[in-house]
Formats: structure tokens, C-alpha cells, sequence
């Protein structure tokens, strides 16, 4: 019933509205359109008819009144669908849109929706609602859009969905640039936030209120209701940079990152629910800035650290300027409710610029149930500042700081299914506070009602945040995403001419092209992959099929992975030189930007002889950007570039090619340059990456060329490198080169450097298990890099195993 209910009273109420003179005018094409809206009066109806409305640049505006708006409608709900290089702006009065769709296009300049028409005429008091923008993408991820631009005052966004943002620039954001934008009044509610992938890169916020130049601005936002789900673009999923935002009643569901207090005061933070469901850096609210009140907000399963934890409260810049960090300051915290979430940090952020510490901000009333955290709570300076009042925990064996009244606690499910701790044992007779009872000045009231004591008013006493069937328009709802089936197996064998080329352009999504025999397979054309492919060696060979280059072409590459590609290989040798030249790389991404993430998932492969220049395995370009580049149980020989190149982002703007980087049990040997280059540069703190795991992998003459390095991590906020061996490595320069800033997660445990460089970092590494003991290998001559039993290295690696690398090609 729901489905169509929003749209049908929009229609009965601008019926209402109306009276005999008012009109309903259709219109069939964006010059039609453009005609009828000079015409349009207070009451008026512009329809657009049904279907495709590409490239239309549409202006809707006209002064209407609050008794008689003027409306514009889609013909049916989502029957309307505007593409290509599509955008609406609203100027004027009163005026009201609804059921319009926006997909396959994309925007080029500031807005696919503006409630302005240029700097001089804005929108005041007009309504967009029952829309959906789905995916509008500028196909370079790098060029910056914002879809929905909030200008003007009294405006309202309601009841939309907007989804899959993939290309920079905030989803969502309200402008403060001048007086008639500032003390908006706006309202953002009941809309529906779907997914938005990780960028990669800072601005990728889902909703902004202002910017640091106006942040000490009145906006007088409110936000309430909505639906937030799987929003992963940058740490901040909502960045508020203004003063006097009312944030309330909203979901947050599996969000990686957090409600942030960027800049600007006095916000107030009530009744929303925050639900991580233990997936890995879910956050909940970092505080910055004075004046704010955060209470009755229920934070579950979070699993975020640092600046995602379920509560963040910063140090500051002494003398801050207005883009950097000003104090915490005046601040109440009350009346919320923490259930198993991993980490709270006090005084985060800590560093030689950082040194301004939290004052006078009162944490009171709150419950903190984490039993199976042994620390929760982590402090980085001096928190006296910070006070603790009437707050109930349960956690696990660290000591509980002031303020805090340890309780036993049994969890109790609520009608809305929150699950809410509830004390079994007596607590102190003269406990204070009933969360929820709480007057505007934060003064709590007497009360020795136990079970009030641990129920905060976000699932006790307020209206219950919107749930997913509210939020959105009635008339759509996103399609499910199903897991992606395994397409046709091609076989290919090596004695038919021009195989794989062949094949390849019969090849649909997911399909799997299977080479059958042992023999030589040549490429003499770059095989392009434009969307999921797998690459593969028939199971039960005695050794990997060899796909060669067979080209004269130097800057040639086998795959290049291109816009909605994603790769496989598996059981396959590549040789890089042919009979007249030696191939740039095996794997590369487009020379041209990509919109979509990819995958490169590579087992159980032997990349060899690219010996001329800098070659490389594979090598990520400039805006390109991957969730997961993973090479396992791979031989890399006889290359003179770094083999795994993942250095195009050199801006210094926080950006880099890929999220995790994962290398396991893994053979670099005779390896001129280095094994690994990646990069993210500058220190930009709204990114999570990129992630480095190196595993059981072994390396053996690689970069000892002057000033060279094994293994190239600048910028990288999470390694962790264990179980490896560095032999005969980086001996001019490093084995490992970190180019780190202070809060970066540098690990490296059960390795062994022989005859190898050195590790240069700026802030320590946090090493356990180091040594620098003879390496005594198999047979190397072989590829059989297996230590020998006696060497006292043996069993030295995580759960007792050899270090270093195990298979023999």
C-alpha cells in the first residue's frame, strides 16, 4: 500500500491546492518544457511525459505560494527518465518536483539537482521528493560533481533515494556561501542513501553542511530520518561544517565511517542509531568544535578504529586556523547507549600539531557494554578535561577510568530490535540518572528506576529512527544484488592460431576461458577486459600452460583491464620477451579513467623475462583504482622494473590505485628495480588505504640497485609484513621503505633479513620476531626456495611454519 502512497497525496494535495483557474500543462521534450515554464502561475502542474529525456538541461522556476505551489511531475513515478548529460535546477517560490528519475548519464558541472539557477536567483521554500539519482557517474572518477546542491533557505529534500556515487565529490551538500543561504532552515529527511563505494580519496562524503571558510556560520540544518546504508566513500559520511545543526532520528547501517562535527559549533546529535554489525571499520560520531550536545543515540556492533570508532573525540590545533582543528570544547555527551563496539577514543588525533586537549566536555549517563573488549576505552594525552559522571559499564579486564560504575548487564531486545543492556546486579542506591531524563541544560534528575538507568531515550522514550521501508520514494525500491554465477568454459588449446585473441571476443560476463595443454600460447594483441573474466589452466597438467608474447610492439601489454573489468588468472606462465622486443607489462590498467572498481585476483602464476627498461607484472595507471589486488603463490623472475607498480597517483592528495594490496607465498627473484611500489601521498586523513599484507613470500636479489628498495610503501596507513625472507636484497639501499605519518599501522613480525637492506620509516614499526640469521635454501637453481630443515630458521614462521616461500613451479 505503501508503494504509491507518498505520490498519490502529493497529487490530491496539489489538487487541493488548486482552484478553477489553475492548469495542468504536458510537456514532451526540454524545448517544450522551456516554453511552458515561462508561462507557469501559482497553482499550475507541469508534466513531463513519459520516457527517455536525454541530455536535457531542464530550469524549473516560477513564484508559487504556500497555498497554490507549482508543481512538476513525472507523468508516472520513475516513468520519467532523464539520461545522458541530465540536470535539474529550481529558482524561484513555492515550487514542488516530483517522481523524476536520473540514470545512465551523468551531470557535467556542479549539480545533477541545484535549488538555484545561477549566484542571483536561488530557491526558497520549494520541495524535491519521490526522486532517485541511481548511479549518474562522470565516467572519470577523478573529476569532482556533487549531485544535490542545497542553496536558498526553507528548502526541503524528502523521501528520494541516491545511490552509487562512485566519482569524486560529496553526495549531498548544503551551501553557506552568502547571507541568503545561511540560517537555511532546510530539511534533509526520509531519503534513502544507498551504497557508495570507497573513493579512494577525500571528498567522498555523503552529505556536507558547509565549508571550513563559513563554518562558524548559522546553518540551521535539520537532518532527520534517514536511511544511510553502506556508505564507504571517505571517514565522514555526514561532515558538518557549520554551526547549529539539528541531526536526529537517523540510520546509519554498515557505514564505514562516521557522523563528523568537522567545523563549526553548537550542533546537537539526538536519537540516531548507528548499526555496524561487526563489519570492519563502522563508525559512529567524532567530535570536534565546542558547544555540541551528542545524547540518546544508540551505537551497536562497530567495529571502527581512530577516527571510525563508535565515539571520537579530537585534539586540536592551538590557535587553530579555520580549515584546521579547533578545540573540543563545552561539550555534552549524555544518555547514549555503546553495545559491543570495539574501540572509543580520547583525545584522538594526537601529533606535534594536535596538542590543543579536550576541556570542559561532560560524558554523563551513558552505557558501555562491551564484555568481550578488553580495552575500550583508549587515551591518547591528558584527559582531565573530560569527565565522567553516572556512566554503567561492562567490559573486559582493563580498568575502567573515572566516572565510569561497572555493572553486570544481560542484553534485552526492544520492539524495534535493538538490543539494550539491562543491569542484573544492584547498582549504587544513590545512582543519579534515568537516560532520557535529562533537562536542555544536561542537568540529569534523580531517579532510582535501574532499568531506566540503562535504556537510553533513543529506543526508550523518542519516536524510533526511520527504518528502511520509510525512507525513499514509495514507488522504488533498489534490486537486490545477487552474487555473479560463473558464465560458459571456453577451452583453448595451443595449437590453434591466434587462441586467445579468438576467443576473447566472443566472451560474456563471468565467463572462464580454460587453456588445455601445456603448450605455447602467443599474444600478439593486447586482450582487452571489459567486464568479469577468468583466465585459466585446465586442472591436472603437469606444468603451467605458457602464454608468450609474441609482438614487436614494446609498450604492449597481455590484459589491459579496462572500465567494468575485473581479472582471474590462475595456473598460467607468462614470458615477456618475444623474438624482436620485450612487452611494457603483463597487466595494466586503461590508459583512460575508470568509473568502476576492479579486481585482480592472480594464483598459482610465473611471470618472467621483462628485461629491458622498467617493465613490470603489473602496473595500475593514473585513476584507476581497485578493491583487491591479490597475487598468490606466484613466481616473479627476471624482471628489471618494480613488478608490481601501483605509483600513478602523484598529486599528494590522498589518492592512491588500490584499497588492499595482498601478496601471499609469493617468489621475487633476480628483480632489478623492486618487488612492490605503492603510493598514497599527502596526508589527507579521510581515506582508509591502501591496506598491504605481504605473507610467506621470499625475495632474493631484488633492488640492489643504488638507493633501491624491496619493498616501496610510501603513504600506506595499514602493512603488515610477516613470515618473509629478504635475501641478498636492497643491499644499496632499503629492504623496506615506509614513508609514514603518525597514525599509520606499520607491522612486521617472523622475518629474516640476510645480506639485505635496511627498514627506513619516520615512526617506529612495530616489529617482533626479527632476525638476520645465513638463508640455506633447497635448491634455488631449481625454484625450489624451501629452507633447509637444519637451518635455525625453520619453524620460525606464525603457527610454526617455515618462513618464507613454499611451492616449487
Amino acid at each position: 500500500m505503501r508503494q504509491f502512497l507518498n505520490y498519490v497525496l502529493l497529487l490530491v494535495a496539489s489538487l487541493l491546492l488548486t482552484d478553477g483557474y489553475s492548469r495542468e500543462l504536458p510537456v514532451r521534450t526540454p524545448t517544450e518544457f522551456g516554453e511552458a515554464v515561462e508561462k507557469l502561475q501559482p497553482g499550475d502542474t507541469l508534466i513531463m511525459r513519459n520516457g527517455v529525456w536525454a541530455d536535457a538541461l531542464l530550469v524549473f522556476k516560477g513564484t508559487g505560494t504556500a497555498s497554490r505551489p507549482i508543481v512538476l511531475r513525472a507523468e508516472k513515478a520513475g516513468g520519467v527518465t532523464l539520461e545522458g548529460k541530465s540536470r535539474l535546477r529550481l529558482a524561484g517560490q513555492y515550487l514542488l518536483v516530483t517522481g523524476l528519475y536520473f540514470r545512465n548519464g551523468y551531470t557535467p558541472g556542479s549539480g545533477v539537482i541545484e535549488f538555484r539557477e545561477d549566484s542571483k536567483h536561488l530557491a526558497f521554500n520549494c520541495r524535491v521528493t519521490e526522486c532517485v539519482i541511481d548511479g549518474f557517474n562522470n565516467p572519470d572518477r577523478m573529476k569532482e560533481d556533487i549531485w544535490v546542491q542545497l542553496y536558498g533557505q526553507h528548502n526541503r529534500f524528502d523521501h528520494n533515494y541516491v545511490a552509487g556515487k562512485k566519482n569524486g565529490g560529496v553526495t549531498l551538500a548544503v551551501n553557506l556561501n552568502d547571507a541568503q543561504n545561511q540560517n537555511n532552515e532546510h530539511r534533509i529527511d526520509h531519503n534513502y542513501f544507498g551504497p557508495r563505494p570507497r573513493l579512494g580519496s577525500n571528498g567522498g562524503e555523503t552529505i556536507r553542511v558547509g565549508v571550513s571558510t563559513f563554518s562558524l556560520t548559522s546553518s540551521r540544518t535539520l537532518i532527520e530520518e534517514n536511511y544511510f546504508y553502506h556508505c564507504n566513500g571517505e571517514v565522514e559520511i555526514i561532515s558538518i561544517k557549520s554551526c547549529d545543526n539539528h541531526i536526529r532520528r537517523n540510520l546509519f547501517v554498515e557505514c564505514e565511517g562516521g557522523l563528523v562535527l568537522r567545523h563549526g559549533n553548537r550542533n546537537l546529535i539526538e536519537g540516531n542509531v548507528f548499526l555496524g554489525n561487526g563489519k570492519p571499520h563502522t563508525g559512529g560520531v567524532r567530535v570536534i568544535n565546542a558547544g555540541h550536545k551528542i545524547w540518546n543515540n544508540y551505537f551497536a556492533d562497530l567495529n571502527g578504529e581512530d577516527f571510525r570508532s563508535a565515539l571520537t573525540i579530537m585534539n586540536a590545533v592551538p590557535n587553530s586556523p579555520i580549515n584546521r582543528y579547533h578545540q573540543v570544547r563545552d561539550v555534552l555527551i549524555a544518555h547514549n547507549t555503546f553495545v559491543n563496539c570495539k574501540s572509543i577514543e580520547l583525545a584522538a588525533g594526537k601529533d606535534l600539531e594536535r596538542t590543543a586537549r579536550p576541556e570542559n566536555v561532560q560524558v554523563i549517563g551513558n552505557v558501555f557494554y562491551s564484555p568481550k573488549t578488553d580495552s575500550l576505552f583508549h587515551v591518547y594525552d591528558d584527559i582531565s578535561g573530560i569527565s565522567f559522571r553516572d556512566n554503567v559499564v561492562q567490559l573486559g579486564t582493563k580498568p575502567y577510568l573515572p566516572g565510569l560504575t561497572a555493572a553486570t548487564m544481560s542484553l534485552m531486545k526492544t520492539s524495534d530490535g535493538l538490543l539494550v543492556p539491562l543491569p542484573k546486579a544492584t547498582l549504587p542506591p544513590d545512582f543519579p540518572t534515568v537516560p532520557g531524563s535529562m533537562d536542555i541544560t544536561g542537568s540529569p534528575r534523580k531517579n532510582g528506576n535501574l532499568a531506566g538507568a540503562v535504556l537510553s531515550a533513543a529506543v526508550r522514550q523518542f519516536k524510533r529512527p526511520v527504518v528502511e521501508a520509510e525512507a525513499g520514494p514509495g514507488w522504488f525500491r533498489p534490486m537486490p544484488t545477487d552474487n555473479p554465477k560463473t558464465g560458459n568454459i571456453w577451452p583453448v588449446r595451443s595449437n590453434e592460431p591466434d587462441a586467445l585473441s579468438r576467443i576473447c571476443k566472443q566472451l560474456k560476463p563471468h565467463d572462464v576461458v580454460e587453456l588445455v595443454d601445456t603448450g605455447t600460447y602467443p599474444v600478439s594483441k593486447a586482450i582487452p577486459i571489459n567486464m568479469p573474466l577468468t583466465f585459466r589452466a585446465k586442472a591436472g597438467l603437469p606444468t603451467r600452460p605458457t602464454v608468450a608474447f609474441a609482438g614487436e610492439d614494446g609498450n604492449f601489454a597481455f590484459f589491459t583491464i579496462e572500465n567494468g573489468g575485473a581479472l582471474r588468472l590462475d595456473g598460467l606462465a607468462f614470458v615477456g620477451t618475444s623474438a624482436s622486443n620485450v612487452a611494457d607489462c603483463i597487466i595494466r590498467t586503461s590508459a583512460n579513467p575508470m568509473i568502476e572498481h576492479y579486481k585482480l585476483i592472480v594464483n598459482n602464476c610465473l611471470f618472467t623475462d621483462l628485461t629491458e627498461g622498467r617493465r613490470s607484472a603489473f602496473r595500475a595507471t593514473k585513476s584507476t583504482y581497485a578493491d583487491t589486488v591479490l597475487f598468490s603463490n606466484c613466481v616473479f623472475s627476471n624482471i628489471t622494473g618494480d613488478v608490481l607498480s601501483l605509483a600513478a597517483e602523484k598529486e599528494d592528495k590522498g589518492i592512491y590505485n588500490a584499497e588492499y594490496v595482498i601478496l601471499q607465498n609469493c617468489l621475487f627473484r633476480n628483480i632489478l628495480t623492486g618487488a612492490l611500489d605503492l603510493y598514497r601521498g599527502g596526508n589527507d586523513e579521510s581515506t582508509l588505504g591502501p591496506f598491504l599484507t605481504v605473507d610467506r613470500c621470499t625475495f632474493d636479489n631484488v633492488g640492489n640497485v643504488e638507493l633501491g628498495h624491496v619493498l616501496s610503501m610510501k603513504g600506506a596507513q595499514w602493512t603488515d609484513i610477516r613470515n618473509c625472507l629478504f635475501h641478498n636484497s636492497g643491499r644499496a639501499g632499503r629492504s623496506l621503505l615506509y614513508e609514514d605519518y603518525g597514525w599509520t599501522t606499520n607491522r612486521l613480525t617472523n622475518c629474516n633479513f640476510y645480506q639485505a637492506g635496511r627498514i627506513e620509516s619516520f615512526y617506529p614499526v612495530r616489529q617482533t620476531g626479527i632476525t638476520k640469521l645465513p638463508t640455506e635454501f633447497i635448491n634455488p637453481a631449481a625454484f625450489d626456495y624451501r629452507l633447509k630443515p637444519a637451518t635455525p630458521l625453520a619453524r620460525q614462521a606464525t603457527k610454526g611454519r617455515f618462513l618464507g616461500f613454499s611451492a616449487t613451479p
